[in-house]
């Protein structure tokens, strides 16, 4: 069923039963340049593809810089594009004057990493205001504005601008913690911003469609291992290089270990690519895999003796509640909003330093009955939010605004 035909029958429900119909346009631009199916983009597939199977009035937009426009891509098209979102080729469509459109109330929800994209929302989100619309934002972090050491270039420069367009332009924001709500207000209050802003702190899923398949053959002798994992994207801020120094000290002593890096290649890490390009325990007691799909990563997430995520800083921290969700032993570090996430279930680095991860990897090594009293713990008593609880809240919100 095409956009057109849902906005069809959204009109007749509302002259039938005179229902207050709320259209939400969502711009996926970044996400189809990017290809990828990480942290935002992740968070933005569950969503939309949820709020489109519940028959939700959306409207998907990519921008077109050929025509300088956005374009409707049909509802049904966008899931086919989630199906395989490496490879899909979406097809060419009209313009669409997003502006010209008067007729009903229209909220844009911008939840991708928007900072980096055309239009910038310094121009576009007052265009938007004088044509009716409502702002919502989805905010998971503030690591370009905070730490633009840790940021690639471009989000560093661009990053400011668009965090000034929505303390101006906004009229509600979701985070995904209460951390990166404080930040935002902390922000707010440094920047000497007056205005008030309605705000929702909406937690993420962590769970993933399991899928009952045999281990992939390529990796079955490695998930049959004892073996460290870490999933994130190889940069500066997440500290997989300290990892690997503990990984290293652990090895001398526990020589049926193994480390497991999982993901891509960020930026500012050329010189750590090397080093783990030319290790010399690479493909045998050290891996780094960055091309891997929802059901193998599902396969290495159920298998791992100890899972870890040592970031310096998270607007959430996904990959420690999705290494709780499958009653992993996770050390993390304990900053921003990652005891919020993994709270008593997971262990905790306090000074990032090698020698606290290769005392509590020891420890949990050497005994056996602590490490299997802690893995039952967490899977008696960890409860996780599903990706269909982030859909829900944030349907109640637009629900509730579509019925004041």
């Amino acid at each position: 069923m095409t956009g057109e035909k849902y906005l069809r029958d959204y009109k007749i429900l509302f002259q039938i039963h005179k229902v207050k119909i709320v259209l939400v346009y969502i711009d996926i631009s970044e996400f189809i340049k990017s290809r990828a199916l990480t942290g935002i983009q992740r968070v933005q597939k569950e969503y939309i593809q949820k709020a489109i199977l519940n028959a939700e009035p959306l409207r998907i937009l990519n921008f077109n810089p050929a025509i300088n426009s956005f374009e409707l891509i049909p509802n049904d098209e966008v899931l086919e594009f989630f199906k395989d979102i490496k490879n899909y080729q979406l097809k060419q469509y009209e313009p669409l004057d997003i502006f010209a459109q008067h007729q009903e109330d229209k909220i844009f929800f911008d939840m991708d990493s928007v900072w980096n994209a055309t239009p910038k929302r310094r121009i576009l989100y007052p265009k938007l205001k004088e044509s009716d619309f409502q702002i919502f934002n989805f905010i998971y972090d503030f690591i370009p504005f905070l730490f633009p050491e840790y940021s690639h270039a471009k989000s560093a420069r661009n990053f400011p601008s668009f965090l000034s367009a929505v303390y101006e332009c906004s009229d509600l924001v979701f985070f995904d913690s209460h951390s990166a709500r404080k930040d935002f207000f902390t922000l707010k209050n440094e920047l000497k911003i007056d205005k008030v802003y309605p705000t929702e702190v909406i937690p993420l899923g962590s769970d993933f469609t399991k899928v009952n398949t045999p281990k992939p053959q390529e990796f079955e002798a490695l998930l049959n291992s004892k073996y460290i994992l870490f999933v994130g994207t190889l940069e500066p801020r997440k500290n997989q290089q300290k990892v690997l120094e503990a990984f290293e000290l652990l090895v001398q002593k526990y020589e049926d270990l193994n480390l497991v890096l999982i993901g891509k290649q960020g930026w500012k890490v050329d010189d750590f690519a090397q080093i783990l390009a030319a290790h010399p325990l690479k493909n045998k007691k050290l891996f780094w895999l960055q091309t891997i799909d929802d059901n193998t990563l599902n396969h290495f997430y159920e298998n791992a003796f100890i899972v870890t995520y040592l970031s310096q800083y998270e607007g959430y921290g996904l990959p420690i509640a999705e290494s709780l969700n499958f009653g992993n032993i996770t050390i993390a570090s304990k900053n921003s909003s990652m005891y919020e996430v993994g709270q008593d279930y997971a262990d905790y680095i306090v000074h990032n330093s090698v020698a606290e991860i290769v005392d509590i990897i020891s420890l949990y090594y050497e005994n056996q009955e602590l490490y299997n009293e802690k893995k039952e713990f967490i899977k008696k008593e960890y409860k996780s939010l599903s990706w269909n609880d982030m859909y829900n809240s944030l349907k109640v919100v637009f629900d509730k605004y579509q019925n004041s």
